[in-house]
């Protein structure tokens, strides 16, 4: 029976191999074990920025950061060092509120300027319309009134947005209104973006179609939303203002 010992020597003890049996000098042959095994093999080059043996980059898909400590590069960050992420509330977030602002400005604040303004003359209007099921003029008061309350809520959005960051409405849903520095946006900013409100009011006017103009509207705004990378409407993409969360 063979043993396991290479040259069949035992060395000098006769039970263990001799050091000579694992070195040139006694075979008269290159040692297996004198060289290494990893002389000629794929990571004699592998000093993390170099291709290895195989022909590709030492870590091929390790992440990447820019020259910003603690910015990692977003892929759908607006900026570079991912600055506000795509941390956006959508747009029935935002529709939520949208609603909220309305019930505390148009329907409390205004409903208590067109009653100033109109006073019995709009009770007896509505009276009236109920009554006959008719379509019947508004008193001229309630445009007067109307048109204060555009005033009302464009000034609200616009001293919210450029003070605070955000309406009242923003801030239940946790969301504020900031510009492509992240810090808030100016007047002129605020009042672009929130333009779209005009229009409604304007087609409010018109009988039957300006409803469902402004439906249309709304629905317009929700689909830009929805479409654009940065969760930013029609109006805000002009504006070059953004709604983050907070």
């Amino acid at each position: 029976m063979s043993n396991n010992y290479p040259n069949n020597n035992f060395g000098s003890s006769g039970d263990l191999p001799d050091y000579n049996d694992y070195t040139s000098g006694n075979s008269g042959q290159a040692n297996p074990y004198e060289q290494s095994a990893y002389d000629q093999s794929g990571y004699d080059q592998s000093d993390y920025g170099q291709s290895n043996g195989y022909g590709t980059p030492a870590y091929p898909s390790a992440p990447q950061y820019d020259s910003t400590p603690n910015n990692a590069m977003q892929p759908n960050a607006m900026q570079p060092n991912g600055m506000f992420g795509n941390d956006r509330p959508g747009a029935w977030k935002r529709f939520l509120g949208l609603i909220i602002d309305s019930l505390l400005v148009q329907i409390l604040i205004g409903g208590i300027v067109t009653y100033a303004i109109c006073g019995q003359e709009l009770v007896d209007w509505f009276q009236k319309t109920i009554e006959t099921g008719e379509t019947i003029d508004p008193p001229s008061k309630l445009i007067i009134a109307q048109i204060i309350m555009v005033v009302v809520w464009l000034a609200y959005r616009v001293l919210m947005e450029t003070k605070v960051g955000g309406t009242l409405g923003k801030m239940a849903i946790g969301a504020r209104v900031v510009s492509a520095d992240g810090q808030n946006v100016t007047a002129s900013a605020a009042l672009l973006r929130n333009s779209w409100y005009i229009l409604t009011m304007a087609l409010g006017f018109i009988p039957f179609v300006g409803v469902w103009a402004q439906l249309g509207i709304y629905v317009g705004l929700g689909i830009s939303i929805g479409q654009n990378a940065q969760k930013q409407s029609a109006t805000d993409n002009l504006a070059k203002a953004y709604v983050v969360n907070k």
